[in-house]
């Protein structure tokens, strides 16, 4: 047992025994030890004595020393639940009500599983005969004392991120009681965030045929449904439940985000909007509603969306970040001086913040103060990248895995039978351009766009194997079967018909499909890949700006964004060497200046006649998801090229890097 662990367990039991005084003394000694020299202990230590030398300090009956103690913890680990809930604590000793009230409701949207907040939350909301809210405090305080004690302890530590421990002590109950719903349930979250998706699709399948009549059950099935790719079961089980439950606004969410999925947005539309009108005060459906009217080109019902969201949430970060990635709106000074004012509060979540942050930048670039842009900017990366965990060394060893496990030799025969030339892949960088490029080549009559499709991801998840024994993929590549190969080129074939409406071509556009063109090669040999590059500043200083909806997790750091740029050039160097019949690179710069010349030797390499409309692509009306939405509705612009130069004084690592390694 660790010292630190020792440390802890002497303070909790003095605590335990109201020996309140001791603990603090102790307390005091670790941390004034670790402020003045080398510190020894892990920050999850630290934050767990941080939390109670303020509960300390509130039963000693100083609960302003307390709350000052708990703005330091909130520096230190912003999305630490029982630092909100001794806050909340604190504030009613105080006799301040409102911020009480804040600091219990920012607990549980953290951790749901905190009884003692909710138990607060329903006498506070009972003593301002909030009577709605009360009864709904008091329904989950029901619902959590109704669960088994060790599925409750292990909901907390799932909250509190302590997977490991959440799922061994779930799997030991379930041993015992395997019909346990709220455990199969609980089994299956911790599935989910591990990723183990197939495990947490039986585990929910289970469930709901034990509780037919759970709708959230049923919810959380279609949403892994939707993660495993399955968009056409996931859409279908949508509609089934919504027919179940036509007046439960949970279930027409649940069928409009489906209907997203499958790119039948008009119907999306109608759906949010009929949550809306039944949950007018739910500031999350609107951003929702605003995404599908971006997607259409509504560009003012989306700002009108997002901006109705903020006014719901003050502190809604996505709704300003929204606004900012629709790249064509300015933000008033009335909004900018809201988010800094909010981006500084103590009181609101990391994720807000680096939402915020990230607008800020925007706003500040807008006005051309370059130099404030990038202190926002740098602040929303820094806080994005804190709670990531990001792995460059794991990264980069994964390419050059690739590499070793793919030579030239494998790709001259063994190759699939699926010889559907339909698919083209589009892969790059974020922010490479190469939405222009789908842009451009999905305004041909033959060829259409679809979105960035997971199928290849899926398939490269599926065969690496379950996460808890040792993955296979890619060494495994060299010695699948035809049969399998060809199965897996038809599945995809056959998936990826959902999204498509009869044109002989269709385009994926996911970018990180570049770390898996071998699997691509050997299932699909006749699929065509166009290589997006650009300019490495400029892609990388794109890259660092745009905060994503999910993945690219090297984006936010510039000595991480650099080293992946050069990943990116080695593998597609390999994959060149390996077959280069089926890769055409296609230089952002090139397109700018030479736009005519580069849309016919891509419908060259594809093998289709040249269509003039490839070159009015921005007159297209086709729905689009990815931040470039409204860029790629407008004719070629110069404009950003150079952006990144604006910058150049602050881009130390990226220039650097670039310089020493030249041009690429």
């Amino acid at each position: 047992m660790s010292v630190a662990s020792t440390d802890l367990r002497s303070i909790k039991r003095m605590m335990q025994q109201q020996n309140f005084a001791a603990a603090l003394r102790d307390i005091d000694l670790i941390l004034n030890t670790s402020d003045t020299q080398t510190p020894t202990y892990p920050k999850a230590f630290l934050i767990e004595i941080a939390y109670l030398k303020a509960a300390c300090l509130r039963y000693l009956e100083h609960p302003s020393e307390a709350l000052h103690e708990l703005q330091k913890l909130q520096k230190m680990a912003p999305d630490f639940a029982k630092g909100f809930q001794e806050q909340g604590h604190c504030h009613r000793v105080l006799g301040q009500t409102e911020l009480a009230i804040l600091a219990f409701q920012r607990a549980v949207n953290l951790h749901p599983a905190l009884v003692a907040s909710w138990k607060q939350l329903h006498a506070l909301f009972t003593l301002q005969k909030e009577d709605a809210l009360a009864s709904q405090a008091q329904t989950r305080v029901h619902e959590l004392s109704r669960l088994p004690p060790p599925i409750l302890q292990a909901t907390g530590l799932y909250h509190e991120g302590k997977l490991a421990i959440a799922e061994r002590m779930t799997r030991d109950f379930l041993k015992q009681a395997p019909k346990n719903v709220p455990g199969m349930r609980l089994l299956a979250q911790i599935a989910k965030q591990l990723y183990i998706l197939e495990d947490a699709e039986i585990l929910l399948a289970a469930a709901q045929k034990l509780s037919p009549d759970d709708l959230t059950l049923e919810l959380e099935l279609i949403e892994i449904l939707q993660k495993r790719q399955k968009h056409s079961a996931a859409y279908h089980s949508a509609q089934t439940c919504h027919a179940k439950y036509p007046k439960e606004p949970m279930a027409t969410l649940a069928l409009a985000n489906q209907c997203m999925g499958i790119n039948e947005v008009d119907m999306a539309i109608t759906h949010f909007t009929e949550v809306i009108q039944a949950l007018p005060q739910h500031a999350n459906v609107y951003i929702q509603r605003g995404h599908a009217y971006k997607t259409i080109g509504q560009t003012d019902l989306a700002v009108a969306d997002y901006q109705h969201a903020y006014t719901l949430k003050a502190d809604f970060g996505d709704a300003y970040w929204s606004l900012a990635n629709l790249k064509t709106y300015q933000f008033s000074d009335v909004e900018i001086a809201q988010m800094l004012r909010l981006v500084h509060d103590d009181f609101v979540l990391n994720n807000e913040k680096y939402h915020m942050a990230f607008a800020l930048g925007k706003a500040y670039e807008d006005q051309k103060d370059y130099g404030k842009s990038y202190e926002y900017y740098a602040l929303g990366n820094t806080l994005k990248a804190s709670e990531l965990g990001y792995e460059a060394e794991k990264v980069s060893l994964q390419m050059s895995e690739q590499i070793t496990h793919c030579p030239p030799s494998i790709f001259s025969d063994n190759l699939s039978e699926c010889t559907d030339p339909a698919p083209i892949f589009i892969v790059g960088l974020p922010r490479a351009g190469s939405t222009l490029l789908e842009q451009i080549l999905a305004s041909h009559s033959q060829i259409e766009g679809t979105s960035e499709l997971p199928h290849i991801m899926a398939f490269a998840r599926r065969l690496s194997g379950n996460k808890r024994a040792a993955p296979e993929y890619p060494a495994n590549l060299q010695s699948l079967d035809v049969a399998t190969l060809t199965a897996l080129g038809n599945e995809f074939i056959k998936e990826t018909q959902i999204h498509r409406t009869g044109t002989p071509y269709f385009i994926d556009k996911m970018p990180n499909n570049f770390r898996h063109l071998g699997l691509i090669k050997k299932i699909l040999p006749h699929a065509k890949i166009i290589d997006a590059r650009r300019e490495p500043m400029a892609c990388c200083f794109s890259g660092y700006k745009q905060l994503f909806a999910e993945g690219q997790e090297f984006s936010y750091r510039q000595t991480d964004i650099a080293r992946y740029y050069d990943d990116y050039i080695r593998l597609m160097d390999h994959w060149q060497t390996c077959f280069p019949e089926n890769i055409l690179k296609v230089q952002h710069e090139d397109i700018l200046d030479d736009l005519e010349g580069q849309v016919r030797k891509m419908l060259d390499f594809l093998g289709v006649d040249f269509e003039e409309s490839c070159l009015t692509f921005y007159a297209t009306k086709r729905n689009v998801k990815t931040p470039s939405a409204e860029q790629v509705r407008q004719p070629i612009s110069q404009k950003a090229r150079y952006q990144w130069q604006h910058y150049a004084p602050y881009l130390t690592d990226l220039t650097k890097h670039f310089d020493s390694t030249g041009p690429l």
